[in-house]
């Protein structure tokens, strides 16, 4: 029945065009057309733009009010995992018992989107017109391209509240608009997730504006506002602070509660005081998120080549050139949960290298062989050494940064081994947090004695991927009775 209504509809959709059709040509007609719906477009454009330029007053009227003073927190120190100099080996001839497991906590994870979410925005693209002239800035190494209108550049005389107002509505014109289409454009074509994309913005203003400079602040602080983002602007001395909300936990970072919510210094690591203008820009704007699912698509740049082989499995063996671009994009990426960093994926330059060896090993065995397969790679392809001791500091990479430094610790291994087994066994995959140490746990299908638990009627079997030389379900003896924190990927 819906159906046939449906056929209705079009049916009578359609006749009013064939009437039409046989008083005037075609041509006649699809001008017609195409002028009734650039009328309707400008009608849009014109509504939106009125809206914009309505909220974009408001801010900049209540900008010129006094900014109130907070007090700024330090940032919660990033979790240090206390380990071993160097992994733990399996011993010869060892029996593996089938132990279950207790767990402590369960964080479920949600899968983040696909594709990098553009903000929504009723405007339709607005063209660049011959007239605007065409600026180029580099981000991470990539050239990218936008139309300026040299009237964007300005100078602040201070950082007073009326003289960032008046700068403000300086700002607020149309060939703002048609620079902000430029960097929405730019972020769908290079794939750039929402830290990716605020640094696309900082490289334009820092480019344009000068490096860490209130002018380059500000441009990013309108930039970003006129893209959907929740901000805010505030001062600490005679410096325009942009502070930003994330939808993760971040660590070694200042600061601020604002009506409840935690608002991250950008670019300012210090503690104290900052008067800050507590106004959201519009309703609705939507918090940066740190889950990325997408690596961005910067131009290559060579980090050097580096062979990596499974010390059992001789087979596995592959060389590769990393690029020197992300390494440097991951390097200044905000210290967040582990699980942000397993949900990244790997890279298509290293997935185009490494998944056709790993594929080509794993053909044709059984679930479990192919994961002691994996596994066992990731044990022994790579130097091991904690973070304190190759960096002084606690940090995890994403898993493309694995193959690119000389060493990797137990978060490293875990986060690359839990990519691997979603993205070549398509199976469900668990970090396991233990007061000093990260390991893996994997639903294996197949049976299997080992270690392991059981949630919502799935058993998951521990697999550690610095046990060096241990199959799938053996869990390191010190670990058998020790309770962890289970993050669902």
């Amino acid at each position: 029945m819906k159906r046939i209504i449906a056929v209705l509809a079009m049916m009578l959709l359609i006749l009013p065009v064939k009437a039409q059709t046989n008083k005037e040509s075609y041509e006649e007609y699809r001008n017609r057309m195409r002028a009734s719906m650039r009328q309707f477009n400008d009608s849009v454009k014109m509504s939106y733009e009125q809206f914009r330029q309505k909220a974009n007053e408001e801010y900049a009227k209540f900008m010129r009010e006094r900014w109130e003073e907070y007090q700024s927190m330090k940032g919660d120190p990033t979790p240090e995992i206390p380990e071993p100099p160097k992994p733990y080996e399996r011993e010869q001839n060892l029996v593996v018992p089938k132990l279950p497991i207790k767990f402590d906590q369960v964080i479920s994870v949600p899968i983040p989107e696909t594709k990098p979410t553009i903000p929504e925005r009723p405007a339709p693209v607005i063209p660049a017109t011959p007239s605007v002239p065409v600026y180029t800035f580099k981000c991470y190494g990539t050239d990218c391209t936008v139309h300026m209108d040299k009237s964007l550049k300005f100078t602040l005389k201070d950082v007073k509240e009326q003289t960032v107002a008046e700068v403000w509505e300086q700002l607020t014109s149309e060939k703002s608009d048609v620079l902000l289409e430029d960097c929405l454009s730019l972020r769908e074509e290079l794939a750039l997730g929402d830290w990716a994309y605020f640094c696309m913005l900082r490289d334009l203003s820092e480019s344009l504006l000068g490096k860490e400079t209130n002018e380059s602040v500000l441009l990013e602080t309108y930039l970003m506002a006129q893209s959907g983002y929740k901000l805010r602007i505030g001062r600490k001395d005679n410096d325009l602070i942009l502070m930003l909300p994330f939808d993760n936990t971040v660590y070694e970072r200042v600061s601020i509660s604002l009506d409840g919510e935690k608002f991250y210094v950008i670019d300012n690591g210090q503690t104290g005081s900052y008067y800050v203008f507590n106004r959201s820009f519009m309703e609705n704007d939507r918090i940066l998120s740190l889950r990325m699912k997408q690596t961005p698509k910067f131009a290559f740049k060579s980090g050097g080549t580096k062979t990596f082989k499974s010390k059992r499995y001789p087979d596995m063996t592959v060389s590769m050139e990393m690029n020197k671009n992300l390494m440097d994009f991951y390097d200044g990426y905000p210290k967040t949960l582990w699980t942000n960093y397993s949900w990244a994926g790997l890279s298509d330059e290293v997935k185009g290298k490494l998944y056709p060896m790993l594929r080509k090993s794993i053909e044709g065995k059984s679930q479990i062989e192919a994961a002691n397969r994996l596994i066992n790679f990731v044990q022994t392809a790579f130097e091991y050494k904690t973070d304190g001791q190759q960096f002084g500091y606690e940090r995890s990479f994403f898993a493309d940064e694995t193959f690119f430094y000389p060493f990797s610790d137990c978060e490293d291994r875990s986060i690359l081994f839990s990519i691997l087994v979603r993205d070549l066994l398509h199976i469900d995959v668990a970090l396991l947090h233990y007061p000093d140490h990260l390991a893996t746990a994997v639903h294996y299908t197949e049976n299997l004695e080992g270690t392991f638990f059981t949630m919502d009627g799935k058993t998951f079997y521990v697999s550690d991927p610095t046990y060096i030389g241990a199959n799938v379900g053996e869990c390191m003896p010190r670990y058998t009775k020790t309770t962890p924190k289970v993050y669902l990927l």
